[in-house]
């Protein structure tokens, strides 16, 4: 009796334990199930442009259900800051920020515990169950750290490292490359965005020089018309009259050519006036300096320059600096209001030519004022010449035009 008692207890035994075994195996198949699912769908979908939020959510589950986790989350890593994105069961959003040092240690950190959670991110821990057992996966590639995987269960703690920490690590190796990846793909379109946008720009920016170019030539068409022409036109005719005069009434001839000479050199100063608003002689002869200066003294309003350390640059650079410091001060003259004064500075640094141009008048909104164009065109000059320009002002504190140039 009491040995068939034995094998009866032997054979339930065996039974448990082959059930305990089944149950075992069928635990670590589940637990595979979340690194078949993103090795199978997650970098795929993403590829395809499924939402990360969306497959992190997919993610979460999918890994609480296979290690029967209380809680699991995925952290993502942007700019110094740690962000809650996904967490089953739903939770707030939560952040944590990391210094330089503290982002390298955790990319760097192999699957860890609470301890090493205490000391490297002691807020990941604020507001978890201190009974249960918590595990914290980087998610890094090549060195940068791009989030977490945690993992948090009560029942059985103690098995969890085991049972968890080979399906983390393979977990964040993989998800890494996809969230690499879509990150990659993020800043290309952002990059291709920013050339459509500066493509966009530069052929507005040439149509508006092409139309500035034929209004030019109008306008200096006119102003040869209704100004030297006149004169030269006036010019030969007292000329023809002072031949038909120079025999019977000398005098009268004389009085001719005198009128002949104040005219010629009225067509001269029309021509020099017409050629320095092309070009200012000064500025071809004695450079950017000395037209800076004569350009300060003419202005409207008060204005002072410094121009310590500047040298000779080429032609266009040279036009595009003294145009754009030019057009500033008539802006500030225009619209700064009364008793307002400006500064104009010139100055090499780095490679670059610099120029700003301030005032201390009403200034103006400069996030919601439109862009006139005065603006535009000192843009367009400066752009043209490979340079940039920044133009800040505020209500009540005056205006600043910054350009730089490379040389």
């Amino acid at each position: 009796m009491f040995g068939a008692v034995m094998v009866a207890l032997a054979a339930t035994a065996g039974v448990a334990m082959a059930v305990a075994g089944i149950r075992s195996r069928r635990r670590q198949a589940a637990s595979l199930l979340a690194i078949e699912f993103v090795r199978g769908t997650f970098a795929g979908r993403l590829a395809r442009g499924d939402p990360l939020a969306e497959l992190l959510t997919q993610l979460v589950e999918a890994l609480a259900d296979s290690l029967r986790l209380d809680v699991a989350e995925v952290w993502l890593h942007a700019s110094g800051v740690l962000e809650r994105a996904s967490a089953e069961p739903r939770r707030d959003p939560a952040r944590i920020r990391l210094t330089g040092p503290e982002q390298s240690v955790v990319a760097n950190a192999q699957v860890s515990g609470p301890a090493w959670a205490r000391v490297w991110l002691p807020d990941l821990l604020a507001g978890r169950d201190e009974a249960a057992q918590v595990r914290v996966a980087p998610i890094s590639h090549q060195g940068d750290l791009l989030g977490l995987i945690v993992v948090e269960r009560r029942r059985h703690p103690e098995r969890l490292a085991a049972q968890a920490d080979p399906t983390l690590e393979e977990l964040a190796r993989e998800v890494a490359v996809g969230v690499n990846k879509a990150r990659l793909d993020a800043a290309l379109q952002a990059s291709l965005e920013q050339l459509r946008q500066q493509a966009l720009q530069l052929q507005a920016s040439r149509a508006r020089v092409v139309s500035a170019a034929d209004a030019e030539r109008r306008r200096i068409e006119r102003d040869l018309h209704d100004g030297a022409q006149q004169y030269l036109v006036a010019m030969a005719v007292k000329l023809r009259l002072a031949e038909q005069l120079s025999a019977a009434e000398p005098e009268k001839a004389r009085e001719v050519l005198e009128q002949l000479a104040a005219d010629l050199n009225q067509a001269i100063e029309e021509l020099r006036s017409l050629a320095h608003g092309i070009y200012p002689p000064l500025l071809s002869t004695r450079g950017l300096r000395e037209a800076m200066g004569a350009a300060c003294r003419r202005a409207a309003l008060p204005a002072e320059l410094s121009s310590d350390g500047i040298d000779r640059y080429p032609p266009e650079v040279e036009a595009a600096v003294y145009f754009c410091c030019l057009e500033a001060l008539q802006n500030a003259s225009k619209h700064a209001g009364e008793a307002t004064t400006a500064q104009v500075r010139l100055w090499q640094e780095e490679g670059s030519l610099h120029f700003e141009v301030s005032d201390d008048g009403s200034g103006f909104d400069s996030g919601a004022a439109s862009e006139g164009a005065g603006l535009v065109n000192m843009a367009d000059r400066i752009g043209a010449v490979g340079g940039k320009l920044d133009v800040t002002s505020s209500q009540g504190q005056g205006s600043r035009v910054h350009g730089e140039v490379p040389i």
